[in-house]
């Protein structure tokens, strides 16, 4: 896949206070398949070397998700409602809809203690959320999840991987942790590729994703 010639089908952005949130969506062939993808802080609907829209892509392309990435200007739990408001001004949300969840850094803390505000969300994978921030928040969120699928991925480099323990505390049949070894906070290393990480939101297979 050419990172120069990807683009997202629609941009939006939503003004708040003091910063603006942008979304970018991909339309996949089945518009009841929808991946929301929150980026880390400050982080760009694009990423670091179009990481997010390549990922998104490859998600139309493998999956036929349809795809909305959104940045993260903040640490605010409440951008979740706005993620829902603009979700649903392009999709017509019913039953039958799947909606899953995927979150980096700061946007797996805010997804993972924000999903009241989004509770059509049935399946989250949560990359190395930090958790000596918000550790006791993160932790309570995890333990009162009723959805699908809860999944929890820490690099074994990243900076909150020795507190994954909490959260095993917590783990249960669609509550999961894995630490994936060699990994860093980015999932950088290895030429690693995050399509690698789908796998994780099957409650049937919760084995580590492969590393090269």
């Amino acid at each position: 896949m050419d990172n120069t010639t990807l683009t997202f089908d629609l941009v939006k952005s939503s003004e708040r206070p003091n910063s603006r949130i942008d979304y970018g969506f991909i339309f996949g062939r089945d518009r009841q398949k929808i991946f929301l993808i929150k980026t880390g802080q400050d982080g760009t609907i694009n990423g670091y070397q179009n990481k997010y829209l390549k990922l998104a892509c490859e998600l139309r392309d493998k999956y036929g998700f349809s795809v909305v990435c959104a940045s993260t200007p903040s640490s605010d739990i409440d951008q979740m409602a706005q993620f829902a408001e603009v979700v649903k001004s392009e999709f017509e949300i019913g039953e039958q809809t799947k909606i899953y969840f995927m979150g980096m850094s700061m946007g797996a803390s805010i997804g993972c203690i924000g999903r009241a505000l989004f509770p059509e969300i049935s399946r989250f994978l949560l990359v190395n959320p930090p958790l000596m921030i918000n550790t006791i928040r993160i932790c309570h969120s995890a333990k009162a999840f009723d959805g699908d699928m809860m999944t929890f991925v820490f690099g074994s480099l990243d900076p909150s991987a020795h507190l994954a323990g909490l959260l095993k505390l917590h783990e249960r049949e669609k509550m999961h942790v894995v630490v994936v070894p060699g990994q860093d906070h980015h999932f950088s290393r290895n030429e690693f590729r995050l399509i690698e990480l789908m796998k994780l939101l099957n409650s049937k297979d919760t084995s580590k994703p492969t590393t090269n």
